[in-house]
């Protein structure tokens, strides 16, 4: 069955501040509250991963390539 739905997971990051984190997500998402971004950042840093958003396959790749090119490690994942 081919997977419709995928997570972008943001993974935990100890060479940026949290701000440049936000910054990044609302940069590469700008449909995101500040609220929102402080809440998948802090996701990440404290479980080692937060997903970001759950979408269509190219949505999702876009925004892997988006957030990848920001330096933040990140990753997509099928069946959400």
């Amino acid at each position: 069955m081919k997977h419709d739905r995928w997570a972008v997971v943001l993974f935990d990051d100890n060479h940026h501040s949290m701000d440049y984190v936000i910054w990044a997500l609302l940069k590469t998402l700008p449909h995101l509250s500040t609220a929102e971004a402080s809440l998948i950042m802090l996701e990440a840093h404290n479980t080692g991963e937060g997903v970001v958003t759950v979408c269509g396959l190219s949505e999702a790749e876009g925004y892997r390539t988006a957030l990848l090119v920001l330096q933040l490690r990140c990753d997509i994942k099928p069946g959400w």
